[in-house]
């Protein structure tokens, strides 16, 4: 919206509405009572969700949501230790799996762009003591998107390959130099092999311990306080207890004891939500890696199931319709996810200290409340059906004919206001010739209201309204002009 040309028009508005001071304290109160309503009921669909997950699908963990950086949600639920029965909080630390795998990708790719590895050459270039046959053949790039045809020999083993403490040489040497079971670059073939190799190779790159140069490079710039590598002997205050539940029984027992430091890159880092959301803030704010390696490492692989480096890349899936990235993370019962949609730029975050709860759903039902829209939990659809009854928001789209003159006396003076789309109980539009997103229609009252905002270079412009019996009522505001102006509006046939 061009404010500044319409400036003489919308000042003499102000004056007079300003003569009217009760008039103007109702619409002012109108205006911020909606928009506390719209978060109130946004916290309270977040919080529904969280509480039908923990009741109803064995979830005990942490969430963040947040949009562009900045914290929408935080909650945690539930027992972080069951024989003490201390209760979990959103600063409890977790165990996060192939999240760090992640980390793994951003170290490897910072020595790219520091020209000490070629992505295209072979790993043996940088690991000459490697002993299998993938030394001359398997390239970093093959390494990163689980392409490499080394076989996962500890996945074999099973649990039996972490309870006992290796040297990263001696776990190499053991499950991760078979002979090649596929070309490199055939497929993709997840495992952790790959990401232990990377761990070996990084260590010889930068001539210091994985967890040093982790330290130095990302935890440190990125204040990560609560972030770092696990060791079984370890005692970290605030990390939870992570337990198995039995599929057929549904028993829940503690997880059988590991060694954590046994998978190495691949999986052995424990963290909060908070310090997670601060590694997706680096990554994509371009402060581990420049852009073109942000991208590179996003970038997925069309012919190897969308693997990117350390992420996986999704054109859209399920109720994620658009772009974005996900990590998901998993050792008995500690499990992760972890997802950034490209272009509305939410970060959704996880951590659950039990096995028993599908968090990709879990991370669905909170992206469709992050956008306004209605999750599909009972509790929630059930409350919201009701109100859509009342509210056919369908018939509220399309262009209405704003009437802005202060008074019916006044010269004409009209503007249309164009509600484009829908989704539950968010929308977009345009509203004085500026496009806008974020929209909100709060359906709990007798009247239908919505809120919005638009702005310029200088200034942010709140509006607020109601629709009733076909008739819109509604204000503008912005404090940074001190004008108040209210309008009235008709559907365009």
């Amino acid at each position: 919206m061009d404010h500044q040309i319409n400036k003489p028009r919308l000042h003499r508005h102000s004056a007079t509405i300003c003569g009217n001071m009760k008039q103007m304290t109702r619409i002012l109160v109108m205006l911020i009572m909606l928009f506390a309503a719209k978060q109130s009921v946004g916290q309270a669909d977040y919080s529904k969700i969280v509480d039908y997950y923990n009741k109803e699908k064995n979830f005990n963990g942490a969430v963040l949501v947040a949009t562009n950086g900045k914290i929408d949600f935080l909650s945690g639920i539930g027992i972080s230790n069951r024989q003490s029965q201390t209760s979990m909080n959103s600063k409890t630390k977790f165990k996060i799996a192939s999240i760090t795998k992640a980390f793994t990708a951003v170290l490897i790719l910072q020595l790219y762009e520091q020209g000490k590895i070629d992505l295209n050459a072979s790993f043996g270039n940088y690991y000459p003591t490697y002993k299998g046959e993938a030394k001359d053949k398997v390239t970093i790039r093959n390494l990163l998107t689980y392409s490499s045809g080394i076989p996962n020999l500890a996945e074999k083993a099973g649990m039996k390959s972490h309870q006992i403490p290796l040297t990263i040489d001696a776990y190499i040497d053991t499950y991760c130099s078979g002979q090649l079971a596929f070309a490199p670059g055939e497929k993709s073939n997840y495992s952790n092999t790959e990401y232990i190799i990377l761990h070996k190779i990084i260590e010889n790159m930068s001539k210091k311990s994985y967890a040093t140069l982790l330290q130095e490079n990302i935890l440190s710039p990125l204040k990560m306080d609560n972030t770092g590598m696990l060791q079984a002997k370890d005692i970290i205050v605030g990390l939870t207890e992570s337990y198995t539940i039995d599929e057929a029984t549904k028993a829940i027992t503690s997880d059988e004891p590991y060694f954590i430091e046994n998978f190495f890159g691949a999986g052995a880092m424990y963290s909060t939500v908070e310090d997670l959301l601060k590694f997706d803030t680096g990554i994509f704010s371009y402060q581990l890696l420049n852009e073109a390696t942000t991208k590179l490492m996003i970038k997925p692989n069309e012919n190897l199931n969308g693997a990117a480096f350390g992420v996986w890349y999704a054109d859209g899936y399920g109720t994620f319709s658009k772009p974005f990235i996900y990590r998901t993370g998993g050792i008995l019962g500690a499990c992760s996810n972890w997802i950034h949609t490209m272009e509305d730029k939410k970060s959704i975050i996880i951590f659950n200290n039990t096995n028993g709860t599908n968090l990709y759903e879990l991370s669905e039902q909170l992206y469709l409340a992050s956008n306004g829209q209605k999750p599909s939990i009972p509790e929630i659809t059930k409350q919201e059906s009701a109100a859509d009854v009342v509210h056919d928001l369908e018939k509220i789209k399309g262009t209405w004919l704003l009437d802005l003159r202060p008074s019916p006396s006044s010269e004409p003076y009209f503007k249309d206001f164009i509600i484009e789309t829908s989704k539950g109980k968010a929308f977009s539009g345009e509203f004085y010739g500026t496009k806008f997103k974020g929209g909100y229609f709060n359906t709990d009252w007798d009247q239908l209201y919505f809120a919005f905002t638009t702005g310029d270079k200088e200034n942010t412009y709140y509006h607020s309204g109601y629709v009733d019996g076909g008739k819109m009522v509604g204000i503008s505001y912005c404090p940074g002009r001190k004008f108040t102006s209210h309008w009235t509006g008709t559907k365009k046939q």
